[in-house]
């Protein structure tokens, strides 16, 4: 129990006591305190927000003063009539200016716009061109007025072929706020052209849109003397032609067929014949290859079996068969790696032979003109050699020239 006579437990009492008014002291002030803070807080926010408004009501302020500053130059004046009749005479004189005919001064009428002022309306009627037209409007939009045209009709005028009756409706502001006689003057006018108005008002005076059509003249006919070709001449190369390759006393003949004279010619290698004006000379006979190699005016021209001369190709590589390491004729009974001989035998001017003979392996390169050849495969089975040259693959049998390549 409490007991009241002892000091400690008084003091404690007391202390508790006070403890718990504190509480409740705190209790009610804290959010009293609350409500104070953020009534403050809002106060705040609300301030700057008004401070911006009235920041940006400065600024549009002053951007409407200068606005009304600029438009109060280009306005005319709202009293008396001077600043009016100014600038239906500046109308007049760009009228006359610019060359317009049948000029009448314009109308002009007035409607007041309450607060705003009063619009003046004109309306300009002329005859002209329509570059004169156009030269009109260009200049009229170029003066700094609170002008602008209304509509504007034009019409081809019967009077005067290739111009048009024009009529302009304009209208121009008066502020209620401008004194002043303001008056526009063509003298202070800006009359510079560009060269690309230049250029459009040359265009448009070029254009005739009201004269009747002109088709375009037809071009004068060239007549021109086309001489008549003479027949080409007759080449009877074609008509002398190898019949056959036979073998009389172990060695080969050929027999030539000369059909435009009627001739036939039985030759051995080395023998001759006339073919025309021209001395042909039987080179080589390969029975083998079922060609005869021919040499005439200065080329050789492998001339198959059954074909003419002038079928025959021309051609300085041949392809002659196979040796070994040492240089043998290649047999079926050779060892080693096989190699191919080509060889480039053209006929000088002279009648001398050049015979350049080439010894390749697999893989080995030579010049055929001027393209690098590289031999791919060697096969005496077949009695083939693959080469490339030019970035193909060509195949060649043995004792024909590289103009019977065959394309893989």
């Amino acid at each position: 129990m409490f007991d009241f006579s002892n000091p400690k437990q008084r003091e404690r009492l007391l202390v508790v006591a006070a403890g718990a008014f504190l509480c409740v002291i705190v209790a009610w002030l804290l959010p009293a305190m609350s409500r104070q803070t953020t009534l403050l807080k809002n106060q705040r926010q609300k301030l700057l927000k008004d401070i911006e408004v009235l920041e940006l009501h400065a600024k549009n302020k002053e951007e409407i003063e200068d606005r009304l500053t600029r438009f109060t130059n280009q306005s005319l004046a709202s009293s008396g009539s001077v600043a009016q009749s100014g600038y239906q005479s500046w109308l007049d004189n760009l009228a006359e200016s610019v060359g317009f005919k049948n000029y009448e001064s314009p109308d002009r009428s007035r409607i007041t716009l309450k607060d705003a002022g009063f619009k003046y309306t004109f309306t300009v009627k002329g005859t002209g061109r329509l570059d004169q037209i156009a030269e009109f409007l260009r200049r009229f939009h170029r003066t700094d007025y609170l002008h602008l045209i209304q509509n504007i009709s034009p019409r081809p005028s019967t009077r005067n072929p290739g111009e048009f009756d024009v009529t302009i409706k304009i209208e121009a502001l008066a502020l209620p706020q401008v004194r002043m006689v303001n008056v526009p003057s063509i003298n202070g006018e800006v009359t510079s052209v560009s060269d690309e108005e230049t250029k459009m008002l040359a265009a448009i005076k070029e254009r005739s849109i009201l004269s009747a059509y002109q088709p375009p003249r037809p071009p004068a006919p060239v007549v021109a003397y086309v001489p008549i070709p003479p027949p080409p001449e007759f080449d009877d190369t074609y008509y002398c032609v190898v019949n056959a390759i036979v073998e009389v006393d172990g060695r080969p003949q050929c027999w030539i067929d000369y059909r435009t004279e009627g001739k036939k010619f039985y030759l051995f290698e080395g023998e001759s014949f006339r073919l025309g004006e021209v001395n042909c000379t039987v080179k080589k006979i390969e029975m083998e290859a079922n060609r005869v190699q021919i040499a005439a005016a200065g080329g050789l021209y492998a001339v198959r079996l059954g074909k003419s001369i002038g079928q025959a190709d021309e051609s300085w590589y041949f392809f002659t068969g196979f040796v070994d390491a040492e240089g043998q004729d290649w047999t079926s009974e050779s060892t080693g790696e096989p190699h191919c001989v080509i060889v480039y035998e053209p006929e000088a001017r002279d009648g001398r032979n050049t015979r350049i003979r080439h010894v390749l392996a697999d893989g080995d390169s030579f010049q055929m003109a001027e393209v690098t050849c590289t031999v791919k495969s060697i096969s005496p089975e077949t009695r083939q050699m693959q080469i490339e040259a030019a970035g193909a693959v060509y195949t060649l049998r043995v004792g024909g020239s590289f103009a019977e390549f065959a394309n893989e």
